[in-house]
């Protein structure tokens, strides 16, 4: 029976502002299905904006942040002592065993919450991320006759690089049960499926924005103007950025050079307060700002280089956002970035390139002066939010189903 209802299960969203590419994915969700309801894990006074069809249910990240009932609750339930036996020799840490306890603290809260849940079978349930959530609704499928779907990213797929755990436990066992897995990277579905030597379950479903119908502006022939947008955070390299466009303006004092960051961090000021006073160098670090005013931006504003030097990823919406509006990047060769950055968009560094690395891609890709248009079309052809996501929700209903 074709699903009618989709029963999505997110961290956070539609509140607070992260799970920003929900808000692209939402919509087209509600005009596909029936119903859409919404349980977040943790929600907050304000929300986003939603289609009439889509129900929040609040209740459960009440359950969810009581977190002295659930650490008593995880004590004295089986599902924690088979997981540390199971995985007995990979706890070899306390971050090992932190982990496999908050692990099972979240399934077991799950499973308990939802085990008297009057699923049906026209019910579609989708965790937004491949984590506990997944887990407990494999085991709850046991006796249930919903379809079960999970979307997979960065920190949800990858083990043992920055900011992720060093295993994620059940996996094979998960992936072997649900009904449907959408990675978001080409690059994530190869790793997954080497890694656990399952074939036949994962897909790749890419993320978009957008079309805000607008190309960027280019800068005066002796100007150079950068954009960067992240959190700022060691995982984000913002410093290697700074020191790499203020090594290009030392190199190049004829030029008239800028570059504004958005995004916010505990590293800002010691960012700001490293870069040296120079004549031709104009740097903001602007903190966190929501994405229309990003996009604002780049309607009015020249941009030469959107620059991205992480030394981890998925796929950066920051950099859909900015091959939306046909501007070149730069980015290293990390998690599915080679996926968007290619000859004809940008430029791809190594994993750890060093400022005379960026200096060369910058010099590169000024000399090339690649067609915006171009840029906008592999865009269009591969990160459009339109055409993705009513691709993923076609897949969700002849495919799957």
């Amino acid at each position: 029976m074709k699903a009618k209802k989709v029963i999505l299960f997110t961290r956070r969203f539609p509140y607070f502002k992260t799970e920003a590419f929900l808000e692209a994915e939402i919509n087209i969700l509600a005009e596909a299905f029936d119903e859409v309801v919404i349980f977040p894990s943790e929600i907050s006074n304000e929300v986003r904006p939603l289609p009439a069809n889509v129900k929040i249910e609040k209740e459960f990240s009440k359950y969810f942040q009581n977190k002295k009932k659930r650490t008593v609750q995880t004590i004295f339930n089986s599902f924690f002592w088979n997981a540390l036996w199971k995985y007995r020799l990979k706890v070899n840490s306390i971050a090992a065993l932190k982990h496999i306890f908050q692990f099972s603290s979240s399934v077991i809260a799950y499973k308990t919450y939802f085990k008297n849940y009057k699923f049906s079978e026209i019910d579609l349930l989708y965790t937004y991320w491949f984590t506990e959530a997944t887990k407990a609704f494999v085991d709850l499928k046991k006796t249930n006759k919903y379809k079960l779907i999970s979307r997979a990213h960065r920190y949800d797929i990858y083990e043992g690089i920055p900011s992720t755990p060093k295993f994620w436990p059940f996996r094979k066992e998960v992936l072997e049960s649900i009904d449907r897995l959408y990675s978001i990277s080409e690059n994530g579905k190869n790793y997954m499926e080497r890694k656990y030597n399952v074939y036949n379950k994962i897909k790749v479903s890419k993320l978009g924005v957008f079309d805000k119908g607008k190309i960027a502006p280019q800068n005066l022939e002796n100007e150079v103007s950068f954009v960067s947008v992240s959190r700022i955070d060691p995982m984000k390299r913002v410093q290697l950025i700074a020191d790499s466009i203020v090594n290009f303006a030392k190199l190049n004092p004829d030029k008239k050079i800028s570059w504004i960051h958005f995004g916010e961090g505990k590293e800002r000021e010691n960012i700001k307060n490293s870069i040296p006073e120079l004549p031709n160098l104009k740097a903001q670090l602007n903190g966190a700002i929501q994405n229309t005013k990003i996009y604002k931006y780049y309607e009015e504003n020249p941009v030469s280089i959107f620059i991205n030097l992480s030394s981890s990823e998925g796929i950066p919406v920051s950099i859909m956002e900015a091959q939306s509006f046909g501007i070149p990047v730069i980015a290293t060769d990390v998690g599915g970035s080679g996926e968007i950055v290619q000859n004809e968009t940008g430029k791809l560094l190594s994993a750890n390139p060093s400022i005379s690395d960026v200096n060369l891609a910058i010099n590169k890709i000024l000399d090339d002066n690649l067609s915006r248009q171009e840029i906008k079309k592999f865009w269009s052809l591969n990160f459009n939010a339109q055409t993705n996501y009513e691709s993923f929700v076609n897949d969700l209903k002849s495919d799957v189903f």
